[in-house]
């Protein structure tokens, strides 16, 4: 196991796609998937399943998730201060995301924030929800960015921005003109939705149930690309923010607003609670909530 390993295999373990994980990093697929399969060789397991729609991270593949981090981020700082360029007025602060919370704050909140604190350097990485939540016990992060429910006896947050969920579906499905669309009319619909590790799951089945909806479920996934893509080709309906309907819907795609204003996905910046925090982590910390105020118009209750 060497590093270019352990890059490609964050690199998969981020995109759920071998031919995405290669273009990021200017290999070849056939190689991306080589790489792939002697990590899963060396360490004995199997790290994703592998399906059409693309790669889906194991149990052992979140384990060695946040593994890999630690030891990539070690691994530069070592490498930095052999080389010089590091000092000891320079800092690394360890962040973890749910998915799409980077893009949606964009660019130009890192670049902001480098501008104001060029000592501060940001390791901003997403992973699916509830790893997340084991990182922040175990001290192996500073910040998450996570939707609820987030248990406010553990940890201090503070709101950032919502997202309302919506209905994507192909311009010739029957609920195409709707304007909005109740639950129980999505009986008897294939859905695409959000799997099991992330927090849409657990609450919005109960929220479902009860509107009447018993949830027909063909495709789990992590890559909200996807689920717009299935409703695309009308191989089903899919669920997502409507953040990712509308980066990723074209003209063949309907998207429905859910009649339930209260159908939402509200991201909070989080921390551990009851631990003092570094100069760095209250310049971050201050510094977020001030530039969401700001800059994102969905960032007031």
């Amino acid at each position: 196991m060497d590093s270019y390993s352990l890059i490609c295999f964050t690199k998969l373990y981020q995109l759920g796609s071998i031919h995405k994980a290669a273009d990021e990093l200017y290999i070849s697929p056939q190689s991306m998937s080589k790489r792939l399969q002697r990590l899963e060789e060396e360490l004995g397991q199997t790290l994703f399943d592998r399906s059409p729609s693309g790669l889906t991270p194991t149990p052992h593949a979140h384990q060695l998730a946040y593994s890999a981090n630690i030891i990539l981020n070690e691994y530069e700082r070592v490498r930095a201060v052999f080389s010089g360029q590091t000092s000891d007025s320079t800092c690394t602060l360890h962040i973890a995301s749910t998915y799409g919370v980077p893009k949606r704050l964009s660019l130009a909140f890192i670049q902001d924030f480098y501008r104001e604190n060029p000592s501060i350097h940001l390791d901003l990485v997403e992973y699916p929800e509830y790893p997340i939540f084991d990182m922040l016990d175990e001290g192996k992060i500073d910040f998450a960015f996570l939707p609820e429910p987030i248990d406010i006896v553990k940890y201090e947050i503070e709101y950032c921005f919502s997202h309302r969920y919506c209905l994507v579906v192909n311009k010739a499905h029957p609920l195409a003109d709707r304007d909005c669309v109740e639950y129980r009319d999505l009986n008897g619909i294939p859905l695409a939705i959000k799997g099991r590790d992330y927090s849409f799951y657990p609450v919005n089945m109960t929220k479902f149930s009860r509107g009447g909806l018993t949830p027909q479920i063909l495709l789990e996934i992590s890559d909200d690309s996807l689920i717009v893509e299935a409703a695309r080709q009308n191989w089903c309906a899919g669920i997502t923010a409507d953040f990712f309907a509308e980066q990723y819907a074209d003209d063949n795609v309907a998207v429905i607003p859910f009649c339930d204003d209260s159908f939402t996905r509200n991201v909070f910046l989080v921390r551990r609670k009851n631990q003092e925090m570094s100069a760095a982590e209250k310049r971050f910390w201050t510094f977020t909530t001030g530039w969401i105020q700001k800059n994102m118009e969905d960032s007031g209750r």
